[in-house]
């Protein structure tokens, strides 16, 4: 039985055990608004540069009639801000979920923004509000920051997949951005799925933007409305939740906030979506398309790099080690871009285990103070496989069985990833060390216990 068909009927399953649950339970009481106008799901993302603006969504169960947002330097003796706030009109968006019911996303730009500075906002309509958060602009000029990769949340999102974001803020509660490299949920089209994902999450998402790749479950249709499953677009859920970058490759308009990028403080961040590339169930036709149309974008953008840094984030593995997969088509294309852009760090999901490469050029081993890339891949969510292909000599550390965060810290002349457990258990941890050019000199600092070699 092909997989898609596999899916789609696994789908229609879930579907009528979610609505049977919800016939019988109602709504979570913990996600019920006061009102009907309320605003929930407060998720702040951005879209233009990272110094000057920030866009924020929202939703209501019921239709504002005057959806707006309010922002102004913020306060620094208590809530709210310094001086009158300025109104900033929504954008709504109705969305039909399938479960019968209709909601309404919104989406407020802010622009104009000054660099390096605290700022308060919220969002609802004329009569009412949410309470105030607040967020705090990029730096206009390189300047040391942290931020949190995750990898694929997926499943466990009510009970497991919480304390791995509690964790990874309280080490490291500065973080300017979460990187989320893909299969946030098990199914992309399911709205309680993403209730219990953004609870996981909690008033983070209101403070500092997620930057998510898609992965193949990301993608995932609603059988009701697509029983074929293969669709490269993701649900409307996806942009509904997330301001993204409007700057990736022109062609690909149906797939917009799938492939952008994002500079912050001398680093140039991409967002990849390489279903394209690792999977057959989709149209061949369509495959080819959204292949080419990325690469020509992918080298522009990296071509055109002024920053001292680049990171890419995506899904699916260059290196896999699972269930003997192994994306030949898309390494060839796709690493061949990044030894010739001098990509420093590639950070992936979707095999559900950590694994790290050494500096690797041309698919092989290469001396720690040459071009290369280092490849990682980790998990968050409570789903394992195991590990089945090493890839010796590539790999410095693997990990089976263990929910990850890592963070990830930058300034001009260094870049330094570490890799911890739930529990704060060190599982990996190496530096990029750059003194001038583009070449970094790489330092392994892997604990012992986790080495592969």
């Amino acid at each position: 039985m092909h997989s898609h068909l596999r899916r789609s009927i696994l789908a229609l399953v879930v579907a009528a055990s979610v609505l049977a649950f919800l016939a019988c339970r109602g709504e979570d009481p913990a996600s019920r608004p006061a009102t009907r106008t309320a605003p929930v799901r407060i998720v702040l993302g951005w879209s233009g540069d990272a110094a000057t603006s920030r866009a924020v969504t929202w939703r209501t169960a019921a239709p504002a009639a005057t959806p707006r947002a309010q922002i102004g330097v913020a306060s620094t003796t208590g809530e709210g801000t310094v001086g009158p706030p300025a109104t900033v009109p929504a954008t709504p968006r109705t969305i039909r979920l399938d479960d019968g019911r209709s909601v309404t996303h919104y989406r407020a730009e802010f622009t104009g923004l000054r660099p390096a500075t605290s700022y308060a906002y919220r969002v609802g309509d004329a009569t009412s509000f949410s309470a105030w958060h607040r967020f705090t602009t990029a730096s206009a000029e390189a300047a040391p920051f942290r931020f949190i990769y995750l990898g694929d949340a997926q499943n466990g999102l009510s009970d497991k997949w919480p304390p791995v974001v509690r964790a990874a803020f309280e080490a490291a509660p500065d973080a300017r951005f979460v990187v989320h490299a893909g299969d946030l949920l098990a199914e992309g089209y399911d709205d309680s799925l993403w209730g219990a994902w953004l609870a996981g999450m909690g008033e983070h998402a209101t403070g500092i933007p997620n930057l998510p790749v898609p992965g193949n479950h990301d993608l995932h249709r609603s059988p009701f409305v697509d029983a074929s499953g293969r669709v490269l677009a993701a649900s409307a859920l996806w942009s509904a939740h997330f301001a993204l970058p409007a700057n990736g490759p022109s062609e690909l308009n149906d797939l917009a906030g799938q492939n952008y990028y994002v500079d912050y403080q001398g680093v140039r961040i991409v967002a990849l979506d390489v279903n394209a590339f690792a999977n057959e169930d989709f149209v061949a036709t369509d495959r080819t398309r959204v292949r080419q149309a990325q690469a020509i974008w992918l080298r522009q953008v990296l071509a055109g790099n002024p920053n001292r840094w680049t990171i890419v984030v995506r899904h699916q593995p260059i290196y896999s080690v699972v269930k003997s997969r192994d994306f030949a088509e898309m390494r060839a294309v796709l690493g061949s871009i990044y030894d010739q852009y001098h990509v420093d760090l590639v950070l992936q999901g979707h095999d559900h285990v950590y694994a790290r490469t050494h500096k690797v050029y041309g698919g092989r081993l290469t001396d720690r103070s040459a071009s290369g890339t280092i490849y990682v891949i980790s998990v968050s969510g409570s789903k394992m496989y195991g590990i089945t292909n090493t890839r010796e000599p590539l790999m410095a550390a693997m990990r089976e069985n263990t929910q990850l965060y890592q963070v990830v810290s930058v300034s001009d002349e260094r870049l330094s990833c570490e890799s911890r457990a739930a529990n704060g258990t060190l599982a990996d941890a190496f530096d990029l060390v750059k003194t001038a050019g583009r070449t970094s000199v790489y330092v392994n600092r892997v604990p012992s216990a986790n080495r592969t070699r």
